[in-house]
C-alpha cells in the first residue's frame, strides 16, 4: 500500500510567508547533501509544491544533447528540493535556524532569526536581489514629460483646483437664485389666496360678510356642507364659497 501524503495548502505559501529568496545561504536538511551549506540560485513559488534549487547540491546526471556551442555528454545539474528541507542559516552562529518577519521602528520590514541556536540577529537582504536584471531605460521618449517641465512649481499654497472653484460658484449661484425666488413665491400664493375679491382682506369687506346677510350665508353654508346657493335675497351672498367673497363682491 502507499503512504499517505498530506497536500500542502495554498494557505501554508503565501506571498508574505516566504522566508527564504534567491541569493541566501542555506543548509540542506535531508537527502545526501543533508548538513551541506549552498546559496539558493531560483525559488520556485509553487503554492502545492514550493522548490528551490541551491548551488552545487543535489546533483543529477543529465544527458545534453550536442550542438554548436555546447559539445554534449553527461553533465551535472542541480535539481529543485523542496521548500522544507532546507533552512536558513544564521549570520552569527552559522547554524540552521528559522525566520520570521519583524517591523523595526523606522517601518523597515526585515527577516530575524528564531529557533534553537538562533541569534536573533537580522538576516540581509541578499545583494542579487537589489540588482536589475533587465536595465531600466532612463531615454525620455516622446509621451514623457521633460525634466524642466516636470520640476517646475505650479501650485501655489492656498490656491484651490479650477474644478473644485467652478464648483463651489456654481453652488453659491444656485443658493442665491434660491434665496431670491423664495419670498416671490410667498407672495404669489397670498394674491392667489385674495383674488376672489380684491378687497377680501379689508375691514369694509370683513364687515359686509359679517352683517345679516353674511351671518344667514355662513349659517346656509355649515348647513349645506360648505357650499352656499345663491340666495335671493343679497347679491354679496350669491357665489360664497366657505366664507371667501366671489368675484362680483
Amino acid at each position: 500500500m502507499g503512504v499517505w501524503r498530506r497536500g500542502f495548502q495554498d494557505v501554508m505559501h503565501q506571498s508574505t510567508k516566504w522566508k527564504i529568496l534567491r541569493g541566501d545561504k542555506v543548509m540542506l536538511q535531508a537527502g545526501r547533501d543533508a548538513g551541506q551549506v549552498g546559496t539558493v540560485l531560483k525559488v520556485i513559488r509553487d503554492p502545492k509544491f514550493p522548490r528551490v534549487v541551491v548551488e552545487g547540491l543535489n546533483l543529477n546526471k543529465r544527458h545534453i544533447k550536442r550542438s554548436k556551442d555546447n559539445p554534449g555528454g553527461i553533465v551535472s545539474v542541480e535539481s529543485p528540493l523542496h521548500y522544507s528541507n532546507v533552512a536558513l542559516v544564521d549570520p552569527v552562529s552559522g547554524g540552521a535556524v528559522r525566520a520570521s518577519w519583524r517591523f523595526l521602528e523606522d517601518g523597515t520590514k526585515v527577516r530575524i532569526t528564531r529557533g534553537r541556536g538562533a541569534s536573533a540577529s537580522i538576516v540581509p537582504k541578499p545583494d542579487v536581489l537589489k540588482q536589475r536584471s533587465k536595465p531600466r531605460n532612463v531615454s525620455a521618449g516622446p509621451l514623457d514629460t521633460p525634466t524642466k517641465l516636470a520640476g517646475q512649481e505650479t501650485h501655489t499654497p492656498g490656491d484651490l483646483p479650477s474644478f473644485l472653484k467652478q464648483r463651489l460658484e456654481a453652488e453659491a449661484a444656485a443658493a442665491a437664485a434660491a434665496a431670491q425666488q423664495q419670498p416671490a413665491a410667498g407672495g404669489q400664493q397670498a394674491r392667489q389666496y385674495h383674488t376672489g375679491c380684491p378687497n377680501a382682506g379689508s375691514s369694509s369687506s370683513s364687515s359686509s360678510i359679517l352683517g345679516s346677510s353674511g351671518i344667514l350665508a355662513a349659517a346656509a353654508a355649515r348647513l349645506m356642507g360648505g357650499r352656499l346657493q345663491p340666495l335671493g335675497g343679497g347679491g354679496r351672498a350669491r357665489g360664497l364659497w366657505r366664507g371667501f367673497a366671489s368675484s362680483d363682491c
